[in-house]
């Protein structure tokens, strides 16, 4: 049985096409915002997971995916492309060791 951090790499391939949001800056604060907005979704599906992959850095940008993960369908269920020049040192550290961060 996979991971769930394995489930959500495999995943990235089906993602299809996600809003893109450019930022000077990834912080905490925007990834809270916008998994705040879906708590109540978060809250009443028990398979539901808030995630953010790191995806890579090009020219010196940030880039992420954050979105709700389902972990009995496998798949991303909403998400979006969040691209910057830099991410905070909260991020960063989110994702020191796995590309993957479950949050909460």
């Amino acid at each position: 049985m996979l991971s769930l951090l394995g489930m959500v790499l495999l995943a990235l391939g089906g993602i299809g096409a996600v809003a893109v949001v450019h930022v000077v800056c990834v912080t905490i604060e925007l990834l809270a915002d916008w998994f705040r907005s879906r708590s109540e979704r978060l809250h009443t599906d028990p398979d539901l997971r808030a995630v953010t992959v790191s995806e890579s850095i090009r020219n010196g940008n940030v880039s992420y995916i954050q979105g709700l993960f389902d972990t009995s369908r496998e798949q991303f269920v909403e998400g979006r492309r969040i691209e910057g020049k830099q991410a905070e040192q909260r991020v960063r550290s989110a994702h020191a060791h796995h590309r993957v961060a479950v949050w909460g």
